[in-house]
């Protein structure tokens, strides 16, 4: 019992998967793949085309089309870019309905039961990708349809040919998209672990730029701007040649709880070097300022009076292309790295924000 209430309460995972696929550039190839899937969805109903006289006339007809249709514009979304957490649920809860109808308009039993273990993909979609309780929609699902076509075969004779398609439909709808889901909660928790800066806590370069994509397709921050925050600590080296690498460690863990505590909820904040430390938010363009002074404000409060350079960039989030995330991260790093070291040129415990020279 207990391990069931466990398994019901496994968190969505879109958020967290999404960041990871985009940060590892994996996001592309997925795509296509849904797509391709979503092609072969295409093709298969309008097999009623070519035979409309089937067993459900021009209702099989309509059906198919119908089923034809939803897929092409599932598959025209997944070439155009990553959907939302909302979009990735209907796909897969299309998808789920569009296999069930399927196996219904073939009119065969035999042929409809066979059909029925291709609800496994929608189940291994919302096993990979979401919750458990939508992994049980969908198991739900095929064990009524499932349900829906033994009637038939029992009502023909056909018992034993029912029982055994039964038990393989409910092994691939149940015990399939359970593995999926273990392995990748599984899989997720060995990331946050190992995605973490050991001396301070804080996310590091990789589960930084992770969290970064996830809030920029999450698309519910209220802000217009990405903006990234680059801190490079004032005269650290001294520090340790004075006193120390314990004592430079103790400052910099000082750091890592000041930031997390002076900066908003909503930012993602990570060490990613030395004594370099990234924030990232997504606010109004008119916020900027305030943010980057917040940041090198709570360096002060840090241990042994430690001051900041800082330097921020940032970009409307109407132009980020969604395909493309990542490389905008990376340019706007470079471009808040600049901004960092003319304010360290210019003395430092001071924010510079990253000015385009182009026209």
């Amino acid at each position: 019992m207990k391990a069931a209430q466990q398994w019901w309460a496994l968190p969505d995972q879109y958020d967290w998967l999404s960041g990871y696929l985009h940060a590892r550039r994996f996001d592309r190839p997925v795509r296509i793949g849904m797509a391709m899937i979503s092609g072969a969805a295409v093709l298969f109903p309008l097999n009623a085309l070519y035979d409309p006289g089937q067993v459900h006339g021009r209702v099989f007809l309509v059906v198919s089309v119908v089923v034809a249709a939803v897929h092409l514009g599932w598959l025209v979304l997944w070439l155009a870019r990553w959907p939302t957490r909302g979009q990735s649920i209907a796909y897969g809860l299309c998808f789920s309905a569009s296999v069930a109808a399927s196996t219904w308009i073939a009119g065969v039993p035999s042929i409809g039961l066979v059909g029925c273990t291709a609800l496994a993909l929608p189940g291994i979609y919302f096993a990979f990708f979401h919750s458990s309780r939508l992994v049980t929609v969908n198991f739900a699902v095929a064990l009524a349809v499932a349900g829906y076509h033994s009637v038939d075969l029992i009502r023909d004779g056909q018992a034993i040919l029912a029982a055994s398609m039964i038990v393989l439909v409910l092994q691939l709808n149940a015990v399939v998209p359970l593995v999926f889901q273990i392995a990748v909660h599984a899989l997720g928790i060995d990331l946050i672990q190992s995605d973490r800066d050991p001396l301070t806590g804080l996310l590091n370069r990789r589960s930084f730029e992770r969290e970064v994509v996830r809030a920029v397709l999450d698309g519910q921050h209220s802000g217009s701007h990405l903006v990234l925050v680059m801190i490079d600590l004032d005269r650290f080296k001294a520090l340790n040649d004075a006193k120390g690498h314990s004592t430079g460690d103790d400052a910099l863990v000082s750091i890592g709880h000041a930031l997390t505590a002076e900066m908003p909820a909503s930012s993602a904040i990570g060490r990613v070097g030395g004594e370099e430390f990234l924030v990232a938010d997504i606010v109004a363009a008119t916020q900027i300022p305030a943010l980057a002074e917040r940041a090198r404000h709570a360096i002060t409060l840090g241990r042994h009076s430690l001051t900041a350079s800082v330097g921020t960039a940032a970009i409307d989030t109407a132009g980020i292309d969604s395909t493309n995330i990542v490389d905008t991260l990376q340019r706007l790093t470079a471009q808040a790295d600049v901004a960092m070291y003319q304010a360290k040129r210019a003395g430092g415990n001071r924010v510079h924000h990253y000015v385009s020279d182009a026209k």
